[in-house]
């Protein structure tokens, strides 16, 4: 059954309010902020996203573009608010006539006067009560002719650092202000105990430069002083964030036989050989892609100053690294990938896209340590041209999460095994097969899917029934796909049990939801994240089968409330 989307007669909001400077410069005694509530027409069955560019502020007028995942009509409003919350004005937003490819999204622009004494704000949109921050979204009173240092012109809550390998700046998460909190190691690796110490003092952010392609950051320095402190190390347009919270320095002062005074915590970030891209690249081309920039080496371990050394194991945590591009990267079109040195293969890995001033960031977020890059792929399926989740099967297709049934077809409206839907979920969270060994007693270990459905059973993405079987080749049902991918999110960290309430707020409507066996409650997060709605205005159908290009959809909604793509 094709699904529908429809337009609502509500409008569902997004909010956008300002988070504090560190400095602020304003021409009155009082400190003026200034926020923004988007409130839009959305498609029911969409996981709503907004972002903002080209935001200005001269001489008391704000201009600049919003952009939306759908088209909400010829306009749509933007509320604003003064910072005791007193409503100042409604700004409508119309219509480019525009749809970014690269964004996936439609712009609309806008244009009003406000009071000229907000000379600097910073957007940060709020969703359920949890502030984050939106890309591109700095006013800079452009007719203030301050030589102040803190004026804006840097993206929101990042800094900007040098070139090499991919060239341009860094975009990290920051304070808010434009000074870079940051030291360099030496170019044999080294750094100064005092030096990181008293940087560290300076403030809640810190920036290793590095010199080389490696640096080894006292451990005894760290575990002292890095308490709620946010580290990341560069090398050119690559960044690593080292994962403070995960790092137990005495078990590895232990395993290596040291105390922690002589204990050190090396970083590596190390592009690739010129001859190993070009190996990259070979791979590519025979997939009909293309790598853009140079890949890099990211290496998190436990050095002593003997030369022993101790890889570091993370756990589940999706640890942080950057790869900068001085161009707009089509992310319908291009994916991060892990390269695998021995099998030279490439897998998809989560990623999150920022654009800033023509340039992209993109976030890689994986537990372990890599060669990671970026591929662009331009696939298409012959069955899907005109298909109502077209352009959601071929992002996943060029992202490497899904494939078609054939080169040329992916057959959207066939049905999908327990087993095929595990494979799709692992794979879209970037995770390899753990070699766990599977308790289900259908689940032979030569089958195709034993690794990967093992992998699931131990991640907790799946049960099995109560015979001990997984029942591999069955067609999975709407009730148990919403199961596992709730399930997908909170492995990737996001807090799905305050969504239940509310999404069961949400499952009366459905003169159905009564056939729900058992996963009422991941039903119930799912509506309210927005992974799934009603086959119509009164079904959810739980029982039934979903088809290739459902789970498709679901997949990449699932990859959007992660902040996987």
């Amino acid at each position: 059954m094709k699904l529908k989307i429809k337009i609502t007669d509500k409008k569902q909001k997004r909010e956008w309010s300002v988070a504090p400077m560190n400095q602020w410069f304003t021409k009155t005694a009082q400190m003026l902020c200034l926020t923004l509530m988007l409130s839009a027409l959305m498609p029911i069955l969409a996981s709503a996203q907004t972002s903002y560019s080209g935001v200005s502020f001269n001489n008391g007028t704000v201009k600049g573009s919003v952009y939306l995942d759908h088209k909400s009509g010829d306009e749509t409003e933007l509320r604003l608010y003064g910072p005791d919350g007193q409503y100042v004005g409604v700004v409508k937003a119309t219509y480019a006539n525009y749809f970014d490819e690269a964004k996936q999204q439609y712009k609309y622009d806008f244009q009003t006067v406000v009071d000229s004494a907000y000379r600097y704000v910073k957007l940060y949109s709020v969703v359920d009560s949890v502030y984050e921050t939106v890309n591109n979204a700095a006013y800079n009173n452009d007719n203030d002719n301050d030589n102040d240092s803190d004026n804006g012109s840097t993206t929101p809550g990042g800094s900007t650092g040098g070139g090499g390998g991919n060239g341009g700046g860094v975009t990290t998460p920051g304070d808010g202000s434009t000074a870079v909190n940051s030291i360099k190691a030496g170019a044999d690796g080294s750094l100064d105990a005092q030096a990181l110490k008293d940087a560290l003092a300076k403030g809640d952010t810190l920036e290793i430069v590095l010199n080389g392609d490696m640096v080894n950051i006292p451990a005894w320095v760290l575990k002292e002083n890095s308490d709620n402190k946010q580290i990341t190390v560069r090398n050119g347009s690559a960044v690593y964030y080292v994962p403070l919270a995960a790092i137990n320095y005495d078990s590895l002062a232990s395993s290596l036989s040291v105390g922690t005074t002589d204990l050190y915590i090396r970083v590596t970030v190390k592009f690739v050989s010129e001859s190993m891209r070009s190996t990259m690249q070979t791979e590519a081309a025979a997939m009909g892609g293309k790598i853009i920039g140079t890949p890099a080496d990211f290496n998190l371990e436990a050095a002593t100053s003997a030369g022993k050394t101790s890889m570091i194991n993370t756990g589940n945590v999706y640890v942080p690294r950057s790869l900068n591009f001085d161009t707009v990267l089509n992310q319908a079109k291009t994916t991060a990938f892990l390269y695998n040195e021995t099998t030279k293969t490439m897998t998809f890995v989560p990623a999150f896209y920022t654009f800033s001033d023509g340039k992209t960031d993109v976030m890689v977020k994986r537990q372990g340590n890599s060669v990671y890059g970026v591929l662009e792929l331009n696939k298409t399926f012959s069955d899907i041209k005109g298909h109502w989740a077209e352009s959601n099967i071929t992002m996943l297709a060029n992202k490497l999460v899904i494939d078609g049934v054939t080169n040329t077809t992916f057959q959207p409206d066939r049905s999908v095994t327990r087993a095929e839907f595990a494979a799709m979920l692992v794979r879209s969270l970037g995770i390899q097969n753990t070699g766990a060994s599977s308790t289900f007693k259908d689940v032979a270990s030569n089958q195709w899917y034993a690794d990967v459905v093992a992998t699931a059973a131990k991640l907790k993405l799946v049960d099995g029934y109560e015979d001990g079987t997984f029942r591999p080749n069955s067609q999975i049902t709407r009730e148990e796909l919403s199961a596992m991918v709730v399930r997908a999110l909170s492995y990737a960290g996001v807090n799905t049990s305050t969504e239940i309430t509310k999404g069961q707020a949400m499952l009366t409507k459905f003169n159905d939801s009564h056939k729900i066996v058992w996963a009422k409650d991941e039903i119930a997060a799912a509506l309210s994240l927005g992974i799934i709605d009603g086959m119509t205005s009164t079904t959810i159908e739980p029982l039934q089968q979903a088809t290739r290009a459902q789970s498709a959809t679901m997949l990449k909604r699932f990859l959007t409330a992660a902040k996987f793509i």
